[in-house]
C-alpha cells in the first residue's frame, strides 16, 4: 500500500471511531457539576451522636464524620464512598478509618479502626436525604490506658449500624 493511501486508510479509520465513540463532554458542562456539599446527623455508627460532612460529586463521595458515644471522647471518621443508581434510593459501598479517643481521671487511650460502611440512601425531596448503613468495622491499632498492656487490638470484624439525616445543596 502506498504512503497517500495509508494516510487516507489511516484518516478514514480516525474519522469513523472519533464519530461513532463518546463525543467530548463541553468545557461548560465540565464546570457546572461542581458536585454537592451535605451536613447532617448521624445516629450510631461512629458514634451514640455525630455531626457529618459530605461531599458528594456523580456517584463518589468523600464524608467525615466527628462524633461521640457517651460525651467523653470523640470519634472521627473518614471514608470514600461509592452510590450506584439514579434512583431515590440509592445503595452504596465504602471503605475508610475511624478513630476514637478517651479520656480518663487515669489517661487517656485510643483506637483506629477500618470500616467498610454499606447503605442505603434515600433522598427524600430536594436536597433532603435519610440513609441506614451498616459499617463492618476491624481493629488496626490501640493505644491502651494502661502503658504495660500490649495486647494486640482483636481482629473480629464488628458490624455497628447507624442511621442520618442530611441536607445538601451544590456551591
Amino acid at each position: 500500500m502506498s504512503r497517500p493511501h495509508l494516510i487516507g486508510t489511516l484518516g478514514l479509520v480516525l474519522w469513523l471511531f472519533g464519530s461513532w465513540g463518546p463525543s467530548p463532554v463541553p468545557l461548560e458542562a465540565q464546570t457546572s457539576d461542581r458536585g454537592e456539599v451535605r451536613l447532617g446527623v448521624s445516629l450510631g455508627g461512629t458514634g451514640f451522636l455525630g455531626l457529618v460532612t459530605e461531599y458528594r460529586r456523580n456517584d463518589w463521595a468523600a464524608e467525615l464524620t466527628l462524633g461521640t458515644i457517651t460525651f467523653r471522647e470523640i470519634a472521627v471518621a473518614v471514608s470514600a464512598k461509592r452510590y450506584f443508581g439514579d434512583s431515590a434510593f440509592q445503595p452504596f459501598v465504602g471503605l475508610g478509618f475511624w478513630s476514637l479517643t478517651a479520656w480518663t481521671e487515669d489517661g487517656s487511650g485510643s483506637i483506629l479502626i477500618a470500616r467498610a460502611p454499606l447503605g442505603v440512601d434515600w433522598n427524600i425531596s430536594g436536597g433532603h436525604s435519610a440513609g441506614l448503613e451498616v459499617a463492618l468495622n476491624r481493629a488496626l491499632v490501640v493505644n491502651r490506658l494502661d502503658p504495660e498492656d500490649d495486647t494486640p487490638p482483636n481482629r473480629t470484624i464488628v458490624p455497628i449500624p447507624g442511621a442520618y439525616y442530611r441536607f445538601g445543596w451544590s456551591p
